[in-house]
């Protein structure tokens, strides 16, 4: 939902991004209270809440994200929604969601888009058992990662599972598949075919043991293996392997949350391989009932949407963050943020830009501060106002990114389950 602009200033007027969005709440006392109900509207066994989303509204004063010649425009964004619930007992429940989204340039016409999002959940929880099935589909016209700054049209499709089987008092197993695929329209950006580059299947398996130290620790170990096909662009081909370890903690703890560390190794059909550190770590320190101050921090690795000189087109991704959720009185919150954030790419990449061709190995660094003053209505919705800033150093320099982004948002989020 982040405009950003390069070597310049954007002001955006955001109005909900609901369609899925997943920010935590601030914090409050809603956890002790009575389960929400789970729509606006009944009918029979069933709930509906319809709504209709606005994700962004405002100038973009670089439309293309271009170094030079900049153009300005008024853009908007949003749609339609309904969100269906069945709920079975107290805690299994089948959700459906589904919308439109339409991005509107006043001026620039090439940059309108019509799309769309759909999900089905079904979550069945019994006294030792737990089984989460998803099914989600998704098309955009957005930037679809770091490296890509031009809005490209792209479908996502995807199915994950989840179970997890208490084994006595203290040891649980959890089991989790997966798989997503990623299709996006041929278009040349910086000289690479974006459409040959970022389609993708994506397939996933992963297991965890799980032990109680305590009523609210738990200590975690497990291994996840993937499996990455390029219909387009078959050399691209490899699998990884990931071992890990760590902690989880319940949402009732002192400082609730996980932190995970683990090795992974990534390798190409054709023989390339990369392998290193992994980290998840996702802490928050609750100092006083209104009071939570968070840390965050990742380590990863993830294909590039460029070709590489390195043994494998991968890049090295970190990130880390640390923010001050605050409740001042009654629903009215204040949240304060920076993070810093890393990437390396596995060798050189080459780039055609108008000033020639530009060949150097990425080792950018971005740095993003934020702050958001707000009011939460219930558990679902909150109107704040907020400001972001961003730059990103970049030893290519077309991808440099200075920018500023304020408005007002109005959040909408439905329950999402988590797959722990």
């Amino acid at each position: 939902m982040l405009k950003l602009l390069r070597r310049g200033v954007t002001i955006v007027f955001l109005l909900a991004d609901v369609a899925r969005a997943q920010v935590s709440p601030p914090p409050s006392d809603a956890a002790d209270a009575a389960p929400e109900r789970p729509g606006l509207i009944r009918a029979g066994a069933f709930y509906l809440t319809p709504y209709l989303h606005i994700g962004t509204m405002g100038i973009d004063t670089n439309v293309f994200y271009t170094a030079t010649d900049r153009l300005t425009d008024f853009s908007a964004s949003g749609g339609p929604g309904l969100e269906v619930v069945r709920p079975f007992g107290k805690s299994s429940r089948l959700r459906l969601d589904g919308g439109l989204d339409y991005l509107y340039f006043a001026r620039t016409e090439s940059q309108r888009s019509l799309n769309g999002y759909g999900t089905g959940q079904l979550e069945l929880q019994g006294i030792k058992t737990r089984l989460l099935v998803e099914e989600r589909y998704a098309s955009s016209f957005r930037r679809p990662s770091y490296e890509v700054n031009a809005r490209v049209q792209q479908e996502t499709e995807g199915t994950q599972g989840f179970l997890r089987r208490n084994l006595g008092e203290r040891y649980a197993l959890a089991l989790f598949g997966s798989r997503r695929r990623t299709t996006t329209d041929n278009q040349d950006y910086l000289g690479t075919n974006v459409g040959e580059t970022l389609t993708e299947d994506t397939y996933e398996a992963r297991g965890e043991l799980r032990m109680a130290l305590s009523v609210k620790t738990q200590l975690v170990g497990g291994g996840e293996q993937d499996w990455y096909r390029f219909p387009r662009l078959p050399e691209r081909d490899g699998d990884s392997t990931l071992a890990y370890a760590g902690f989880r903690t319940d949402k009732t703890a002192l400082i609730a949350g996980q932190a995970l560390a683990g090795y992974r190794w990534f390798r190409l059909d054709t023989g390339g391989k990369r392998s290193g550190v992994y980290a998840s770590v996702d802490a928050a320190w609750s100092l006083s009932p209104k009071t939570k101050l968070g840390a965050l921090y990742a380590r990863d690795f993830g294909y590039s949407a460029f070709g590489t000189t390195g043994a494998t087109p991968t890049n090295l991704n970190e990130t880390a963050e640390i923010y001050l959720d605050k409740l001042l009185v009654s629903n009215v919150y204040f949240r304060l943020f920076g993070r810093l954030g890393k990437l390396n790419s596995d060798g050189a990449i080459t780039v055609v830009t108008i000033d020639g061709i530009q060949t150097a190995v990425l080792d950018d660094r971005v740095r993003e501060a934020g702050v958001e003053l707000g009011y939460q209505f219930r558990t679902r919705v909150r109107v704040g106002v907020t400001a972001f800033y961003t730059t990103r150093d970049a030893t290519i320099e077309t991808f440099g990114i200075e920018g500023l982004l304020a408005g007002l948002t109005v959040t909408y989020n439905p329950p999402q389950p988590s797959f722990r």
